[in-house]
């Protein structure tokens, strides 16, 4: 009985916040400016000088699955149901937040290396290349990320490839809350890259 009770307690909440967040959604009128946001910047450092002699990782622009390019903050209400918000959305796009952060959290762990933004003068470099198919709320009350990481050598052949998930469970209702959770773990998913990021590149040297 007492496991049952908790079942039930658990999806009531779960239910209750995804009530919360479409009554958020839909509270909104045309009147109305959409409540924007940005996810929490990465405690990272400022960009360090480049150390000569040391490999060179350059972070390509995070792609994303096409409904998470909308820009509304998605929430998942059944099994096979997404909801876009139309009055909740990123204050600017998605990939590029994402990039960013990753950018910094990379740049602050992998010391011995020189981790730079992608450009078109890079050459005899490594190159991260990042896909997210997951970003949003979940009627689990948690919120879901997933994806997977490719890491490129100097020469173009594919040295690593992981998948990545991540559960954040919400601390309160809301949106506000949901960025807050999203924020949380993709800054994990960034640290949890970095040892095998580390590993691949430093046993190959330089690349040059």
């Amino acid at each position: 009985m007492t496991t049952l009770r908790h079942s039930f307690i658990r999806r009531a909440w779960a239910a209750g916040l995804l009530l919360s967040l479409a009554l958020v959604a839909g509270c909104a009128t045309t009147a109305n400016s959409p409540s924007l946001f940005v996810l929490d910047s990465s405690p990272g450092t400022a960009d360090a000088a480049p150390q000569p002699g040391a490999p060179t990782l350059m972070v390509a622009p995070v792609s994303t699955a096409s409904y998470l390019d909308q820009g509304g903050l998605v929430y998942q209400t059944g099994p096979h149901k997404v909801v876009i918000a139309n009055d909740n959305r990123w204050a600017s796009s998605l990939s590029g937040q994402l990039t960013d952060d990753l950018y910094a959290t990379l740049d602050q762990r992998l010391g011995g290396i020189n981790v730079v933004r992608a450009n078109s003068h890079q050459h005899d470099v490594y190159q991260l290349q990042t896909h997210v198919d997951q970003f949003l709320g979940h009627y689990d009350g948690n919120a879901h990320i997933a994806g997977r990481w490719t890491l490129i050598g100097p020469n173009g052949d594919t040295l690593a490839a992981r998948a990545f998930t991540r559960r954040v469970p919400l601390k309160t209702d809301g949106y506000p809350a949901l960025v807050s959770s999203l924020s949380s773990g993709w800054h994990a998913i960034g640290r949890d890259m970095a040892p095998a990021l580390a590993q691949t590149i430093k046993s190959r040297g330089s690349g040059s």
